[in-house]
């Protein structure tokens, strides 16, 4: 009986150990997770934080579904080393395994900042504790500011609205979520956010914080002084990649793996998910691509060859779906692409950029006009010739954008329509 070890308790985790358990009945599969919870979405804990769910709802799983599928899950337990047939807990546990995986993650990014630390007013947003000590913290007289006006800074900037006086988010770049908007779909977003009572401060950040057991102000690098009750890092993210060096396997960034069966430079031990380097289909380079679906496929390749099935990882590319106070945002691909052409159609409340290279669709922004954009991702995905398309690309995309042939070959499966 094959035993299987997973350590990360995520998208790639949860997915790898469904797999393995599929492929291999009789295997047993240990999930291990330093937090106190089963697998839960981390994309949910804004929802919690601002009421829309509770906290029961952001599991992944049933609690019995572990149970049923005969998955053991190891809550509260940190592993401190892994290695070819071994994993090492902190507690001094060493366990023998034939197959491991590393799916664990991000971790928040700290820039140096004067004075910040261990103040009981200091948030990271990345996990479910967080947001459980935010949200008991959170009090309608307090001024919130957030470093990072990316996803994760802006998520919590949502959150918090409601339950703050004051929101201030201060993001070094000069425009917010700059690694997937590109300029004009910023400024809308930016707008919409002041709209809904955030402030944002573009390139600026801060330098230093006022006060010991609590933060009562912070300073920027332009010299402003804001007022703070309580401040969130939201800078950014990086690939968990301490077990992987611990086990020297090679780690540029994120870790290494072999492309098609996700395998680090340590016979016998895997990574998948944000941790690691993924290639992406459309630029043929390896980077970080810390998305869902990504994180899912990378798990579900790694349980097949864990288990000893061949099956290749297709790659990825960038795909986001996010909304901000009612704004939709729906990103893709490549947001900037040197000789890329720039199609573009706005309108009252939404707008469409669409980026054209070598013409195929490389990269789209869509502001609340995501109403196909499943159709345009495919045509991202799939490299479609865009002159084997009729109609104009900005309208609504449908089947009879597709040349006839097109539709009868790819859509239908050979049936006229």
């Amino acid at each position: 009986m094959k035993q299987y070890a997973i350590v990360g308790a995520s998208a790639a985790g949860l997915s790898c150990a469904k797999t393995l358990r599929t492929l291999d009945p009789d295997c047993e599969i240990t999930l291990f997770t330093d937090e106190p919870f089963l697998p839960y979405s981390r994309p949910i804990i804004s929802y919690y934080l601002k009421d829309k769910v509770q906290a029961d709802q952001i599991y992944l799983q049933p609690s019995d579904f572990y149970t049923k599928h005969r998955i053991r899950v190891r809550t509260n337990t940190r592993v401190a080393a892994v290695q070819t047939g071994t994993l090492t807990t902190e507690g001094g546990e060493t366990l023998k395994f034939d197959k491991i995986l590393l799916a664990t993650g991000s971790v928040p990014f700290v820039p140096p900042m004067e004075n910040v630390g261990a103040q009981e007013n200091v948030f990271t947003f990345l996990t479910m504790r967080e947001a459980e000590r935010l949200k008991a913290y959170a009090k309608p007289n307090m001024h919130a500011v957030i470093i990072g006006a990316g996803l994760i800074g802006l998520k919590a900037a949502e959150g918090l609205r409601p339950l703050v006086e004051s929101v201030t988010v201060v993001e070094l770049a000069d425009k917010v979520l700059p690694s997937i908007l590109d300029d004009e779909a910023a400024k809308t977003v930016r707008a919409h956010l002041d709209a809904n009572g955030v402030e944002t401060l573009l390139g600026d950040t801060v330098v230093r914080a006022e006060g010991e057991k609590t933060i009562t102000a912070v300073t920027l690098k332009s010299g402003k002084t804001l007022p703070c009750d309580l401040l969130v890092l939201a800078v950014g993210v990086r690939p968990n990649t301490v077990l992987a060096e611990r086990a020297g396997a090679e780690v540029n960034r994120g870790i290494t793996v072999n492309r098609d069966t996700m395998e680090t430079t340590v016979p016998g031990v895997f990574a998948a998910g944000d941790c690691v380097r993924s290639y992406d289909i459309l630029d043929g380079q390896e980077k970080i691509i810390a998305l869902w679906p990504n994180a899912v496929r990378e798990g579900m390749t790694a349980a097949y060859n864990m288990a000893g099935q061949e099956h290749k990882d297709t790659g990825s590319f960038a795909v986001n779906a996010i909304d901000f106070f009612g704004l939709r945002i729906c990103t893709c691909g490549l947001i900037r692409a040197e000789g890329a052409t720039v199609l573009t159609r706005e309108g009252e409340g939404f707008c469409k950029r669409l980026l054209v290279k070598d013409n195929r669709l490389v990269g789209f922004v869509l502001l609340n006009a995501s109403e196909r954009a499943g159709i345009y991702t495919a045509l991202i995905q799939n490299k479609v010739d865009l002159n084997t398309l009729s109609g104009d690309l900005l309208d609504e995309p449908g089947l009879m954008l597709f040349s006839r042939e097109v539709r009868t070959e790819k859509l239908t499966g050979g049936v006229r329509v």
